[in-house]
């Protein structure tokens, strides 16, 4: 692994924060790692290198339909190169670290597949009493994720086998358990995300941070289309709280990502 290009999708920063850490602990004499958000991604800035890390985060056993999307584009990228992927989940995901290369064609091998667990991003008022973590929680959890990091990287230094998410129980607890259910609900909810205009300020913060351009500004309104990947950071970036996804109520608590801060 001598240049490691590290391909990412982040809503709301763990898959960030987990990649980040990732290549602190994979730089070292000989290895230089290149860092790229696929919203910033330009084919004609990648390093030539000979290994590509995919890391995404997990919704209900699921990738995002936006990295999807993003692979699809740019199979020519992966072809001939190691392959690591990487998945952050709140708790489960059955096959979620292996998903990406069910995606992917043409590359030489792939190398390592793991799970980091870091704490949910959902702050829909109803379902974040069930999934979010309070500050002490959500601490511990960003430093597991650190010494899980940290170890899986050394055994892929060694050549050892990090095949998480990979084999047939994985890909059946992971499709049965959620997938089967969520990709339906995935393309339900694709055009359900709510902008209250009595609470919206018109900061337009949500419109510049959305990754898939669903957001828009018309008639002095901030309104939403159908192109939502449900990576909740309009959500939990808007400083009214004036943005919902599920149910009628406006958010409990905004998440702040996994070190304490949103993308900007």
């Amino acid at each position: 692994m001598e240049k490691l290009l590290a391909l990412y999708f982040s809503g709301t920063g763990n898959t960030k924060y987990a990649v980040e850490r990732f290549c602190i602990e994979a730089t070292r004499p000989g290895v230089d790692c290149q860092i790229i958000s696929i919203e910033d991604f330009d084919i004609l800035k990648a390093c030539d290198a000979d290994t590509v890390l995919v890391a995404y985060p997990i919704y209900s056993s699921d990738m995002p339909w936006v990295l999807k999307q993003f692979i699809n584009k740019n199979q020519a990228i992966f072809r001939g190169k190691n392959l690591i992927t990487l998945a952050t989940q709140w708790k489960f995901s059955g096959d979620g670290g292996a998903l990406a290369a069910r995606y992917i064609k043409g590359y030489k091998r792939h190398i390592a597949s793991l799970h980091v667990n870091l704490p949910s991003n959902v702050s829909d008022w109803r379902v974040a009493r069930l999934l979010q973590s309070d500050s002490k929680e959500a601490g511990k959890m960003a430093i597991q994720a650190n010494v899980k990091i940290q170890r899986s990287v050394a055994k892929i230094m060694a050549g050892e086998k990090v095949t998480e998410g990979q084999g047939k129980l994985a890909f059946l607890a992971g499709y049965f358990g959620q997938r089967v259910y969520f990709s339906k609900i995935e393309k339900y909810m694709r055009d359900k995300l709510k902008i209250d205009d009595g609470l919206c300020i018109k900061c337009g913060k949500c419109v510049e941070l959305c990754p898939t351009n669903n957001i828009e500004i018309c008639n002095g309104n901030i309104t939403a289309k159908d192109k939502c990947t449900l990576c909740y950071r309009c959500i939990n970036i808007c400083p009214a709280k004036a943005i919902h996804l599920i149910g009628n109520q406006k958010p409990l608590t905004q998440y702040r990502g996994a070190v304490g801060r949103l993308p900007q």
